[in-house]
C-alpha cells in the first residue's frame, strides 16, 4: 500500500509498481488531517510500516524546501506548530491507529529521520519535529520490550537524499543519494534478520540506542561517582 496526501502522485507510484509486477494500491494519508487518519484502523495484516511523509518546516517561504541558509531565529511559532503537527503528531496518529488491530504480531515500524540540529545544518522546525519523533521511537520501542511484544520500531537516518523536501539533486554533492539508493539501504536494515527495536540506525550502519548518548553517559558516570543525591551550590 502506498499512503500519500497527493492522490495523483500516489496513484502514479502505484502504477509504476504494478508495471513491475508488484501488487499495490493507494491509500489516502494526510498527516495534517488527524481526523482523516482514523480511517486507517480498517486496514489489516500490515507487516511493515514505513513513515516517510513529512514537510520541510519552511512552509511560508517561496523556497518551499529545507532552507540551509535560514537563521534559526527566523522560524515563527506557526512554522513550528504546523511542522510538528504534520511530522510528529501525524506520524504518532498513524501508528496509534494501526497498532491495535492492523499490524501483525511481528510487524516492523520504521521512521525515516535526521540528526538533531548541527552547526552547519539547523532548520529549526524540521529538526524539532524529528527530535520528537525520535523520542517516540525510543519510547514505543521500550514499551514493546516491557510488554514482551514481538513488534519492532526503529528509525533510519538516510543522510542527504535527492527529494522535493530539500531541493537537492544527485550530483549536487557526493553525499546526496538517489531515492533508489536510499531505498536499497533502508531495505538492508529491515531485512537483515536483526532486532533493531528502539534503535536509530545511521546510513553507515552506526546504531544509537539512546537519544543523547553523550549526555546520558555523563549523567550515568556522574551518578556513579557522586551518588543519586547531590548538593548543588546556589
Amino acid at each position: 500500500m502506498i499512503g500519500a496526501r497527493n492522490e495523483t502522485r500516489g496513484q502514479e507510484a502505484v502504477e509504476k509498481l504494478k508495471a513491475e509486477g508488484i501488487t499495490a494500491e493507494f491509500v489516502k494519508v494526510d498527516l495534517d488531517d488527524l481526523n482523516q487518519l482514523t480511517s486507517l484502523s480498517a486496514l489489516t495484516d500490515i507487516d511493515l510500516l514505513i513513515n516517510n511523509a513529512g514537510i520541510s518546516g519552511n512552509i511560508h517561504s517561496d523556497k518551499g524546501h529545507l532552507d540551509m541558509e535560514k537563521s534559526a531565529f527566523d522560524y515563527s511559532t506557526t512554522d513550528l506548530e504546523e511542522t510538528i503537527k504534520t511530522n510528529f503528531l501525524g506520524t504518532h496518529a498513524v501508528i496509534k491507529e494501526l497498532l491495535p488491530h492492523s499490524l501483525t504480531e511481528n510487524a516492523k515500524i520504521i521512521n525515516i529521520t535526521v540528526p538533531v540540529s548541527q552547526e552547519y545544518w539547523m532548520p529549526l522546525a524540521y529538526v524539532t519535529s524529528k527530535a520528537a519523533q525520535n523520542a517516540m521511537t525510543f519510547a514505543f520501542g521500550h514499551q514493546f520490550k516491557k510488554d514482551k511484544s514481538k513488534k519492532q520500531i526503529f528509525a533510519v537516518m538516510p543522510g542527504a537524499v535527492a527529494t522535493d523536501l530539500n531541493g537537492a539533486k544527485v550530483g549536487d554533492s557526493p553525499f546526496v543519494k538517489s531515492p533508489e539508493e536510499t531505498a536499497q539501504m533502508i531495505s538492508k536494515f529491515i531485512f537483515d534478520d536483526k532486532n533493531h527495536n528502539a534503535q536509530i540506525i545511521n546510513f553507515d550502519g552506526t546504531i544509537y540506542d539512546n537519544y543523547e548518548p553523550g549526555l546520558r553517559n555523563k549523567v550515568i558516570k556522574d551518578v556513579a561517582k557522586n551518588g543519586l543525591k547531590r548538593k548543588f551550590k546556589k
